[in-house]
Formats: structure tokens, sequence, C-alpha cells
């Protein structure tokens, strides 16, 4: 099992991890199809036409832990 993070967060705040719209971003398979994913992208605002939400995805290869205060979702594949 993997364990992936996904940190909700403003143009300018310091985050680790990989923007979602990143081409260097870490693919996760299957992960943005999750139902538990993208009902949580839609209550934190994230998409296409949002330019100031930005979504990390912080693996457990990354340094780095989720910062306090910053809306996440957690997701156990």
């Amino acid at each position: 099992m993997t364990t992936v993070f996904l940190i909700s967060a403003a143009p300018g705040d310091r985050v680790p991890g990989h923007e979602l719209a990143d081409p260097e971003c870490p693919q996760v398979p299957g992960l943005l199809e999750r139902s538990d994913v993208t009902q949580w992208l839609a209550s934190v605002g994230y998409g296409p036409d949002s330019d100031d939400e930005l979504v990390y995805l912080l693996t457990e290869q990354d340094p780095g832990s989720v910062p306090a205060g910053f809306p996440h979702l957690t997701v156990t594949l």
C-alpha cells in the first residue's frame, strides 16, 4: 500500500510536494478518478478555471509533511 497526500494551497504558499498541474508531478494511476478525490477537489475549488487554487501531491518519497492549517486529503492506494 502507498499513502499520498493532496494539499490545497494558494499561489505563493510554501507547500512540499508537486503541484498537480506541473508536468513533473509524479503520476499516481487512478488517483484523480477516485470519487473521494474528485469530491475533495471540488470542495476546495480546484479546477481548470481556478487560477487561485493549487493542489499539491505529497508522496512518501518527498521530503516534508503536510503543513499545519492547510486543507488536505490522505489517500491510501
